[in-house]
């Protein structure tokens, strides 16, 4: 979720650090709340490290297992070393690290414990990208080996979605989905998921359902732009204000517009190596969408083309709450 929504809150709330004003937290089927953080057998890795400057790296990671008396602390923390490739620092301090060695070490010092749970927040935020995209593998071997239940917060919709063997999408302070990564991305719960959860954003387009004689479903977006749904499953659906969501991806551009597309203006077009990003003025409205093409398409700023939409990854929601409205089609004219 966004800066401030809570993400790290709930974090300090599982680790013992904070509690919760009510409901109740369990691990391993047992509440821990009202229970000492110590005793949850908790580890975290914190965004800013965390680390003692006077400390070698190994000092660093054993440091809570050397307090609690624990054996081959050293060899565990070599071995940890070893699979986050920092075994050559290990003598080292931290004030001597680059902060994605520094993140790493924090990382061996939480996984190290063989804890019960593993909290990580913003574990990656420090990393340049290679670093990010190397210690996300890891970190994804890591926990299908040790098995460690993992909760990771992060602002990064492509690391949740890479990482996640489940996902919740916060704002606010409360849940807005919580499902697999398929789930989250395919079948967003709200108007804030479907915004937030894919890269380019998702298109969203205001319009109003509409029955026709036959019992189909048109979604009507302005004057001469409607996009034919089909027989649906939705009940009570004719009047209903929408948004229509559509990702860039699921669109298909045509170069001559037929009745069965929906006509749109070129606004620009973006060559980004395998791929291109048009840009669009839907006809007859102000909406303006995006569409994902090969790169190497031919696009002239004010020509009109046909756009079809691909009904099955096509989502309404009522935009009055925002919620997804549940409907399916069956096969029909894709536009009209």
């Amino acid at each position: 979720g966004p800066s401030g929504c809570g993400k790290s809150t709930t974090l300090r709330m599982i680790a013992g650090l904070e509690e919760p004003t009510s409901g109740d937290i369990r691990i391993g089927g047992r509440s821990v709340v009202g229970l000492p953080a110590h005793t949850r057998n908790v580890a975290v890795a914190f965004e800013n490290y965390a680390l003692f400057p006077p400390l070698t790296v190994e000092e660093n990671i054993t440091f809570g297992m050397r307090a609690r008396g624990e054996l081959n602390a050293r060899q565990r923390a070599r071995d940890v070393a070893e699979r986050l490739g920092i075994e050559h620092l290990l003598d080292r301090k931290p004030g001597g690290l680059s902060s994605g060695q520094k993140q790493r070490v924090s990382l061996a010092r939480a996984i190290v414990r063989t804890p019960s749970v593993l909290l990580l927040d913003e574990p990656l935020s420090h990393l340049d990208a290679a670093e990010r995209d190397a210690t996300r593998r890891e970190l994804k071997r890591l926990q299908r080996e040790t098995g460690f239940t993992t909760v990771l917060v992060t602002h990064d919709q492509h690391e949740a979605l890479s990482l996640a063997d489940r996902i919740a999408v916060m704002n606010d302070g409360t849940f807005q989905h919580v499902g697999t990564a398929d789930d989250v991305y395919d079948r967003p719960a709200n108007l804030f998921v479907a915004d937030f959860v894919g890269e380019p954003r998702m298109n969203l387009l205001p319009g109003r359902l509409r029955t026709e004689a036959d019992g189909s479903l048109v979604a009507a977006l302005g004057p001469n732009a409607a996009v034919a749904l089909g027989r649906t499953t939705g009940a009570g659906l004719d009047g209903q204000e929408i948004t229509l969501g559509i990702r860039p991806q699921d669109i298909r551009v045509e170069a001559r517009g037929t009745a069965r597309t929906l006509p749109a203006t070129v606004f620009a077009f973006e060559p980004l190596q395998e791929l291109g990003r048009l840009t669009l003025n839907l006809a007859g409205t102000d909406q303006r969408l995006v569409v994902e093409t090969h790169h190497d398409m031919v696009a002239v700023p004010g020509e009109t083309v046909g756009l079809q939409f691909d009904l099955a990854r096509t989502h309404l929601f009522d935009t009055a709450t925002g919620e997804r409205l549940p409907w399916e089609s069956a096969p029909a004219p894709m536009t009209r």
